[in-house]
């Protein structure tokens, strides 16, 4: 009885097997870690342990054997789960924002320093008191 349970359950959970070709194995892992695990927060496929990742590990193997390019394997997740998904937002629409938010904050904020700085300076400068003696010695 406990030699069958084993048994269904090592078929229930087949173990992964990374790809044969050192090649695609390595472009499978780049993309496993540009994908982000829907269950885990902020944690790619490759280094999660959920079920979701090591589903979505196996799907991504599976379509890099089958022949499948790169936008199309990020298509295939975005389309499934949204692009929440992918570590990199697009570059059209919301994801130029996105990306260029943080250069446009930096610099408006060095203009308003060096308009503060400009600003404050003296004008003009007053000339300092003889400070010395009524006599010259």
């Amino acid at each position: 009885m406990i030699g069958q349970v084993i048994a269904l359950l090592m078929q229930a959970l087949p173990l992964e097997q990374p790809i044969t070709d050192q090649a695609l194995e390595a472009r499978a892992q780049a993309l496993m870690r540009e994908t982000r695990c829907t269950v885990c927060e902020n944690e790619p496929v490759s280094q999660s342990t959920a079920d979701m990742a090591v589903d979505a590990r196996r799907a991504i193997r599976k379509q890099v054997m089958d022949g499948a390019t790169d936008a199309e394997i990020r298509e295939f997740f975005i389309t499934r789960y949204g692009q929440y998904v992918s570590f990199r937002p697009p570059l059209d629409g919301w994801g130029i924002l996105l990306w260029g938010f943080p250069f446009v904050l930096v610099a408006g904020g060095l203009a308003l320093f060096g308009l503060r700085l400009v600003r404050d300076r003296p004008r003009a400068l007053a000339p300092l008191p003889d400070d010395r003696g009524g006599a010259d010695a």
